[in-house]
């Protein structure tokens, strides 16, 4: 077996982070989340963008390889299917949010009463019937 290479060692060690900012994430209370959503998911140099930037240089190269018999045509396609679902998120949904985030990110950090986050709108869940 080959040794991990740099770009697997970095692979790794970014996959690591983001669940260590997820975890994050989960415990931050409004504020706090409402910036780091913010920071990662719509601004430009966020995580997101970078996601999809990976997205499309991978659909470059997977042309590229496809062009030259290295790797099927599904999976060029593939990659540029999701960088243009990706792309349409990014634009159409997210950041319609932006200004939003921003506000409760510099809202002051007060404690919400009880009585308040019970009528919080409730989460719409899709799954399936049984």
């Amino acid at each position: 077996m080959n040794p991990p290479s740099a770009a697997d060692t970095l692979t790794d060690h970014i996959t690591q982070q983001l669940g260590q900012l997820s975890t994050h994430l989960s415990q931050a209370g409004p504020q706090e989340a409402a910036r780091l959503l913010e920071r990662a998911l719509v601004s430009e140099d966020g995580i997101f963008n970078g996601v999809l930037d990976l997205v499309i240089s991978g659909g470059v190269a997977a042309q590229r390889y496809a062009e030259d018999g290295h790797f099927p045509s599904e999976v060029w396609l593939a990659l540029g299917r999701t960088a243009n679902a990706l792309g349409g998120l990014a634009t159409d949904t997210l950041a319609e949010q932006q200004e939003a985030l921003r506000q409760i990110a510099s809202r002051p950090a007060v404690d919400a009463p009880a009585a308040a986050r019970a009528t919080a709108p409730a989460l719409v869940v899709r799954g399936r019937h049984r």
